[in-house]
């Protein structure tokens, strides 16, 4: 049994709720941490929050014994030159606020496809990306922040052959893998066991969530409860046992983003953490 994994829920499975709200229903729910969708629309807007605010967050989540996993921000554009400079400012800014919440890492989105920007060259794509994330890299590595980019849909980084390449690129300490297997799976370069052998040596941080797929092309799916979807689940936890993985399990639960699809975050972020804990902590 691997004790030294914890569970986080993401408040994107709580749209409609402020960070007080979340920080009681997470440790109702029975969560070690919180991870927060950092965004205008978010339970933390990075571009309008103070400096007290943000203490205020970080002693109410101190008072109920929570912590904060990870600060989940979507700056992403590191090529546009008018982009670029307001994007590495306001990742900067985030990771002032992980300072303040004692939060260990902030996830970074691994730069934008390539078709996002016709006519430029894909080196020239990746290198700005990885001057980019370099850059944020060292200003975090100032606080003791580290930086998880995630494997995710429109990125550079959907697969794990592509992020290993990526942050091998950067050739930073504090930057590893946000590993979302879901989205590895989808792009078909490695599966189950194989994606935590190659991701394993660089995981920071790991997403869960499950969904039912019915066509790659077009891409047609529905978010449902961990354990209920096509997602191999069981082959990847049981291959992070054996990894000895440390750090959060963080249950990226999608009602923002789809919300007639799953129940209120009390009844299906609830069967998520059981599902995660018995496969992870007990072994299935």
């Amino acid at each position: 049994m691997n004790r030294n994994i914890k569970f986080s829920g993401h408040t994107m499975g709580t749209p409609g709720r402020d960070i007080y709200e979340v920080i009681k229903l997470f440790k109702e729910i029975g969560y070690d941490g919180i991870e927060v969708r950092v965004s205008s629309d978010g339970q933390i807007d990075s571009e309008q929050i103070t400096d007290e605010e943000a203490k205020r967050i970080d002693q109410a989540a101190r008072h109920a014994g929570m912590a904060f996993s990870c600060l989940t921000s979507y700056y992403q554009d590191f090529v546009d030159p008018v982009k670029r400079p307001q994007v590495i400012a306001n990742l900067k800014r985030v990771i002032e606020i992980a300072d303040l919440l004692h939060c260990p890492l902030i996830r970074v989105y691994g730069g934008v496809e390539p078709s996002a920007h016709p006519g430029v060259w894909f080196n020239d794509v990746w290198s700005l990306t990885v001057s980019g994330i370099r850059e944020v890299a060292s200003y975090a590595a100032e606080f003791g922040v580290r930086i998880c980019i995630e494997t995710h849909l429109g990125s550079l980084t959907m697969s794990v052959r592509d992020m290993v390449r990526l942050i091998e690129d950067v050739n930073r300490h504090n930057v590893g893998m946000l590993f979302d297997y879901a989205w590895v799976e989808l792009a078909g370069v490695e599966n189950g066991a194989e994606a935590v052998r190659c991701a394993a040596r660089h995981i920071f941080h790991v997403h869960i969530k499950d969904w039912i797929l019915e066509s790659r092309t077009p891409l047609k799916k529905k978010s449902c409860l961990m354990g209920r979807g096509t997602v191999l689940w069981e082959e990847v936890f049981a291959e992070l046992r054996k990894t000895g993985y440390i750090g959060y399990i963080s249950d990226e639960y999608e009602k923002y983003w789809y919300p007639e699809d799953l129940p209120e975050p009390e009844i299906g972020m609830k069967h998520n953490l059981d599902f995660a804990r018995k496969n992870l902590l007990q072994g299935g």
